[in-house]
């Protein structure tokens, strides 16, 4: 597998941190740095660092672009190849535009400005969206159908969230998933060679293993940062609980909902009395303390995202990454699945009939089946199209990606509402006190849906 930059546990700990009221302006990892040193030097005519095609075309486009998804990443240089390519490509067949990069160096900052702008009506003609962001722009993007190839083709959960009254509002172009991480060598030797599919299969192998092994059984998110929430929403999900209705109102304290999250926190409190889980993961915030933990011998499964198996790759020898596998995330009932998924899209604001057409010429560049596979292979990302892992060797030969294919048939992502801010940092405060024994599970949860209902309604 090729070798990428191993930023990568610092900058989904940035990125995840958007979810929370505490890191709105947190910023991207290393994204200042690119527009640093990078210089004005020209990759052509047609595609300089904040020019693509001619800068007094007919059709005059504005993009707003994060550097590290841009021609211009300095960190990544093969995504920075790919996306030279994507932009020369679009500057030959559109002789009569051009394209004015605008370089976004703070996430948050970025999300806020986008809503001003819009607002204002002053929005740039194309923009990189985060996934999460996408439905408080339905209003304002503009349709990209006629960008997406094969519709069937893609994800359920792209498609919940990226159509909206039969058109699509952008081009989700790349994507992850959370998924058990787990050591084979232990399976083999205490679970018939097979991960456990159920709460109960994971709490009872991560006894046997914490007698026998002197290790901890399982470990996960559970300090306060995004992931302590989406990485166990799986859990919640897969039980058919909902944390927001379609106008974006909490229901998580109704009915089934609420009995779906007393479950999930009560698994919490099972895997510490059980002794599978050590407290002290009330302080895990990033990403690379699990992988550290599973690579030290000193846990047997953890939940993680699809990219740590690429930086687990780096950091030690054949023998030991291959024996840690992944499967599907253990779940209250076996017949259950779920797994939260997140990326980046391309969308479309500008409503003028020539730029819009532009605009999405290029957003339905990372469409192309082709074009999906060469960019999430240079960066590192999944594919939100399933014909891409059986069409591409990299991913079709991968035993890695053929799970995480079969896992995104479940995924879900994060409902994008403001008010899941405030749920996310309610979970993770509620999950910090059941770990520590600070609250039970049902007074942790009804502090949750109190809380997160007085904000709401305030």
């Amino acid at each position: 597998m090729r070798k990428q930059a191993t930023t990568d546990d610092f900058s989904r700990r940035t990125a995840l941190k958007l979810g929370t009221a505490t890191g709105m302006s947190a910023l991207l990892g290393g994204l200042a740095g690119c527009l640093g040193g990078g210089s004005d030097k020209s990759s052509g005519k047609l595609v300089t660092k904040d020019q693509i095609g001619s800068d007094d075309a007919k059709t005059s486009l504005t993009y707003w672009m994060l550097p590290d998804q841009s021609h211009t990443a300095t960190e990544n240089k093969e995504v920075a190849k790919v996306v030279e390519k994507f932009l020369r490509t679009w500057a030959k067949n559109h002789s009569d535009a051009g394209m004015q990069i605008e370089y976004q160096t703070n996430l948050e900052q970025m999300k806020t400005k986008l809503l001003q702008v819009v607002a204002r009506g002053s929005a740039p003609s194309m923009s990189q969206v985060d996934s999460f962001w996408v439905p408080n722009f339905y209003k304002d993007l503009q349709p990209v159908t006629d960008a997406i190839e094969d519709p069937d083709d893609w994800y359920p959960f792209v498609k919940d969230v990226m159509v909206q009254g039969g058109e699509w509002k952008a081009v989700w172009k790349n994507t992850d998933c959370r998924a058990l991480y787990y050591r084979q060598d232990l399976m083999d030797k205490y679970n018939d060679g097979k991960p456990p599919e159920t709460w109960d299969e994971l709490i009872n192998v991560g006894k046997t293993i914490k007698e026998k092994e002197n290790m901890n059984g399982y470990m996960y998110n559970g300090g306060k940062w995004e992931a302590t929430t989406f990485d166990n929403l799986a859990m919640f999900w897969a039980q058919g609980g909902d944390l927001v209705n379609d106008q974006g109102k909490p229901v998580m304290g109704n009915g089934k909902n609420k009995e779906a999250l007393l479950n999930v926190f009560k698994f919490f409190k099972r895997t510490i009395d059980s002794g599978v889980t050590p407290k002290r993961i009330a302080n895990i915030n990033d990403y690379a303390l699990l992988r550290q933990a599973a690579l030290n011998e000193e846990t047997a499964m953890f939940l993680g995202g699809n990219w740590q198996i690429t930086v687990m790759k780096q950091k030690t020898d054949k023998k030991t990454w291959k024996n840690w596998k992944v499967a599907k995330i253990p779940q209250m009932k076996a017949d259950m699945d779920s797994t939260g998924t997140g990326g980046w899209t391309e969308g479309v604001f500008a409503s003028d009939k020539q730029k819009r057409k532009a605009a999405a010429d290029f957003a339905g560049m990372y469409a192309k089946k082709e074009n999906m596979a060469t960019y999430c292979k240079a960066s590192g990302n999944l594919p939100t199209r399933k014909s891409v892992y059986e069409g591409t060797k990299y991913f079709s030969e991968d035993p890695y990606m053929q799970v995480y294919k079969k896992l995104l048939e479940n995924g879900r992502a994060r409902p994008g509402y403001p008010i899941y801010l405030t749920i996310s940092s309610e979970w993770q405060t509620a999950a910090g006190k059941v770990i520590t024994g600070q609250a039970s599970p049902e007074k942790a949860v009804n502090t949750m849906i109190q809380n997160v209902n007085s904000q709401y309604n305030s």
